[in-house]
């Protein structure tokens, strides 16, 4: 009999998936130029979908089982995203084929161990290696530490995201030489998901709290604080934290106990399997089929054109990797393979 599934955490992981599809909609162009708080609103109010899918990883694998040694924890989880990482930068570097050199080509190609290649989304594939490492090497110290011990090195990795606003009044060392920059980056988000899958947080104060961090953009401009967006309302910014946490919470405290029937749980399970497939095709998708369709272009509300976008991308995403999931050593492609039944 296999474990049994955290429901709560699939829907955790089509919610950020559908995120980031939304995230990547609007059409860019002469249309968009005229919709700019609206593209920053969207971007801003979805930004969660990454923290969120670091989050679910950290639910899931922190800590590994005590007696698994490191190097067959890496080999097992690490030769789940190698393949995919290594499909989906030659697919999209043969797309991009056209406006390379060869020389550019064969770089691109030998670049792939050490950086994304292909297409930008494919860096969080990198990051998720990287937080794999991790696992094995924290794994000790988080099967014997306290609630308390694991609240004070998010607590420290909580000054690294208030950074941005801490640096309009005092001076702040950001660098490699930084006081709290072993603090700071994803790790946050990965134990972050340890953290809130063990322990409760009250949404009286927290759900509170994540609302009052969506204006801060719009405060940005009205104040003149003039942030950077990529420092102060990004994914490692403090704003998007608690937004995570929120959202993290609240999914949680919906979903945890709720019963399901049997069809519904059977979709919401099949869809979060392929969600990191969905994630790797969604751009081809979205942004080589989609946009250059003419009922698309067609649309001359902005606003209706996004939407169709976003709705035409989940449907042709989850369908592509669906067929695919049904292929041989598709689990090399999208990181799942559908298993016939005995």
């Amino acid at each position: 009999m296999g474990k049994q599934r955290t429901i709560y955490l699939d829907i955790i992981r089509i919610i950020a998936c559908t995120m980031v599809i939304t995230m990547h909609a609007p059409i860019p162009g002469e249309g968009a130029l005229a919709h700019g708080p609206f593209l920053v609103l969207s971007s801003y109010l979805t930004s969660p979908c990454v923290p969120l899918f670091f989050m679910v990883s950290g639910a899931l694998l922190l800590p590994c089982k005590e007696g698994v040694t490191a190097n067959s924890y890496i080999k097992k989880r690490i030769g789940k995203i190698v393949g995919p990482t290594i499909c989906f930068s030659i697919f999209y570097i043969m797309l991009n084929s056209s406006e390379l050199s060869v020389l550019e080509g064969v770089t691109d190609l030998f670049s792939i161990p050490f950086t994304a290649q292909g297409h930008g989304i494919l860096w969080f594939m990198y990051t998720l290696a990287g937080l794999y490492l991790l696992v094995p090497i924290v794994s000790p110290w988080l099967r014997n530490a306290s609630k308390y011990e694991i609240e004070i090195y998010l607590a420290l990795w909580l000054v690294t995201l208030l950074y941005p606003y801490i640096g309009l009044v005092l001076k702040i060392n950001t660098s490699n030489t930084g006081l709290l920059y072993y603090f700071s980056g994803y790790a946050g988000y990965f134990l972050l998901g340890h953290y809130m899958s063990r322990y409760a947080l009250s949404l009286r104060w927290l759900l509170p709290l994540a609302l009052l961090m969506l204006p801060l953009p719009l405060l940005n401009k009205i104040l003149g604080w003039e942030l950077d967006f990529y420092s102060a309302f990004w994914y490692l910014s403090s704003p998007v934290a608690m937004m995570t946490a929120g959202w993290f919470a609240l999914i949680k405290i919906i979903f945890e106990k709720i019963e399901m029937g049997k069809t519904l749980l059977g979709f919401i399970t099949m869809v979060s399997n392929l969600s990191f497939g969905i994630y790797l095709i969604h751009i081809f998708v979205m942004r080589t089929l989609l946009y250059e369709w003419s009922v698309i272009q067609g649309f001359n509300n902005y606003y209706i054109q996004t939407f169709a976008v976003i709705v035409l991308t989940c449907i042709g995403s989850f369908v592509s990797c669906y067929i695919i999931s049904k292929l041989p050593l598709s689990q090399y492609i999208i990181g799942y393979t559908v298993h016939k039944k005995k």
